[in-house]
């Protein structure tokens, strides 16, 4: 199953058409920010046109606690529910408040790999095969949290798709998601995007509907006196990718596509323009 997703609601009527025209199923919400949520009378609008709609809710700051609990207690129960703050998560269970949801899926916000780092091979370049096997692990794959999060209700998991992820998550015996092409390598507390804009949330969501590509260009540099900048060396720049930002979330490109044992691929809309999605979807 090939599920596109968005936090843009200006593109979800676009969207809707994709999903009639192609057959694949509709994500709503937002990984890493409360702001980006659509509206209970959104996601009960578009719950009524589509099948198997996914809602996704984000890592979720303390002043914004209650507010997404009482978000996710109004959300209708037929969708398939993305949680990606474990506190969250946990009060929901305590309350009862995931009952009636099918699936309840851990996100990336709480499944973690090591995979997602853009130089992950460097780190383990001179590790056993069995350091590097551990290291290559989800947090998911340890038995207590696994355990952990089955009795609190999570079924399902989402992970970037990466080989040794996409296997690692597969061991956890949990239905896999893996989102395709655009790995997430950090979360920020404090916006990227707010901050070059200069704008205080929510008043900068529109900034978020395309992401800004990040090149390497200044270090800051203990050796000098006083430490400052420095232009990287071409040894660093030979490893350092170019990354994506798209609102507090720095993305890495990959070109994995290992599908197999996936429940569903999870194609990010706000990533392309209309045109190029349509062109990916008809592709996979």
């Amino acid at each position: 199953m090939i599920e596109i997703r968005s936090s843009d609601s200006t593109k979800f009527d676009r969207l809707l058409g994709l999903c009639e025209e192609h057959g694949v199923s509709l994500g709503i919400g937002s990984e890493c920010c409360v702001h980006r949520l659509p509206s209970i009378e959104q996601v009960d609008n578009i719950a009524r046109q589509v099948e198997n709609l996914t809602v996704v809710t984000p890592i979720t700051p303390q002043k914004h606690y209650d507010r997404m609990l009482e978000y996710i207690r109004g959300l209708p129960r037929a969708i398939r529910l993305v949680v990606n703050d474990v506190g969250v998560l946990y009060a929901l269970y305590r309350e009862g408040g995931l009952d009636g949801f099918g699936p309840v899926a851990a996100g990336r916000g709480i499944v973690h790999t090591s995979e997602a780092c853009p130089w992950v091979d460097h780190l383990v370049r001179d590790e056993s095969e069995e350091v590097k096997s551990a290291f290559l692990q989800t947090n998911l794959n340890y038995s207590r949290t696994l355990q952990f999060m089955k009795n609190i209700g999570i079924s399902a998991m989402e992970t970037d798709m990466e080989s040794r992820t996409i296997r690692a998550a597969r061991k956890t015996g949990l239905t896999v998601a893996g989102h395709a092409e655009f790995i997430a390598v950090s979360y920020t507390r404090s916006c990227h995007t707010a901050r070059f804009f200069g704008e205080q949330p929510p008043s900068c969501v529109r900034r978020c509907n395309s992401p800004m590509e990040l090149e390497l260009v200044d270090m800051f540099d203990l050796s000098g006196t006083p430490p400052g900048f420095a232009q990287p060396s071409p040894e660093m720049l030979e490893v350092y990718p170019v990354l994506y930002l798209l609102g507090n979330t720095v993305y890495l490109k990959s070109d994995c596509m290992e599908t197999a044992g996936l429940e569903r691929v999870v194609i990010n809309a706000d990533m392309y323009d209309i045109d190029t999605l349509n062109r990916m979807i008809v592709a996979m």
